[in-house]
């Protein structure tokens, strides 16, 4: 289990004169200092964060809770959403983002992690990409997709209405991405031990799609599945930086701040591009299924 606050340069350096006699040298180019006993490791990160593990660590985060006047951990309080049965495993994990959005792509990432990104991920206090904000989902997806193995598939709006069009559902289509995105990392990392999928239908219906596709089995469907193992959560993060990526370049093409969602704000914004480009022009920028576009043509006419 980890425990990790963020201090100060004045108590950095109490802290530091504190555990002087288990400082080590470490030669990872990260870590400030590193302290590190039979029952305890304390890593010191440039950023300022510090990582206690091992036996004594919630004794010892504690102590510094206290005089930082943070608030302690109780010891039935440390079950931690990812500290679960998969925590230890090699894990690819696979979510997807901007189905329920009008305008952009809908985007799917599968990610490979393990126990040995343990370290990277927990300093860059990874969690479920719905309690981040789009700023710090583009600064944590930065860092990602250069230390992170992972394969993204972004579906235009061409091709979502085109699949729209030939009798796709959203489901079908998220399916599909899915499993082209896992087949790719299972390719790449053989030695994956559990792959997961935040679930948005049920298994039955997920292989039903996929009837004529080579499929990978034995999946875990879960639930709120960014909260039970960070590979999703990096998955949802990479998924939701790339999608920004592309929402920042419709924006720019329309020179227009395009809105995300799919309420009666963005019919708004989809007027004046309805009224300034017409209405072939949504066939590109958003998904013509949704009642959106129904409203903005009914106000056109």
């Amino acid at each position: 289990m980890n425990y990790v606050f963020t201090i100060d340069e004045k108590y950095l350096e109490k802290l530091k004169e504190y555990y002087h006699q288990i400082l080590i040298k470490s030669d990872n180019p990260q870590h400030r200092y590193l302290f590190k006993s039979d029952t305890l490791t304390i890593t010191v990160y440039y950023s300022l964060k510090v990582m206690f593990q091992g036996e004594d660590a919630l004794d010892e985060y504690n102590k510094w809770a206290i005089t930082l006047n943070l608030e302690p951990i109780e010891k039935d309080e440390v079950i931690t959403d990812y500290n679960n049965q998969y925590k230890a495993l090699r894990v690819i994990g696979s979510d997807e983002v901007g189905t329920g959005d009008f305008f952009g792509p809908v985007v799917v990432c599968a990610a490979y992690v393990t126990p040995n990104d343990d370290l990277l991920l927990d300093e860059l206090d990874i969690k479920d990409s719905k309690k981040i904000n789009d700023n710090q989902i583009r600064i944590l997806g930065e860092k990602l997709v250069k230390s992170i193995s992972h394969h993204v598939l972004i579906t235009s709006n061409e091709k979502y209405n085109e699949l729209v069009e030939k009798g796709f559902n959203l489901n079908k289509i998220k399916a599909y991405l899915h499993n082209h995105a896992i087949k790719k990392l299972v390719s790449k990392h053989s030695d994956y031990e559990k792959i997961i999928v935040d679930k948005f239908c049920s298994e039955e219906n997920y292989f039903q799609y996929l009837a004529s596709e080579e499929t990978v089995k034995n999946i875990d469907f879960l639930i709120q599945a960014e909260s039970i193992h960070k590979a999703v959560a990096v998955a949802a993060i990479i998924a939701r930086y790339r999608f920004l990526l592309e929402f920042d370049r419709l924006s720019n093409e329309l020179h227009i701040v395009l809105p995300k969602g799919a309420g009666l704000g963005v019919d708004a914004i989809a007027k004046v591009i309805y009224l300034k480009h017409g209405e072939s022009i949504f066939t590109k920028i958003a998904k013509l299924n949704f009642k959106n576009y129904q409203r903005i043509k009914e106000k056109k006419n």
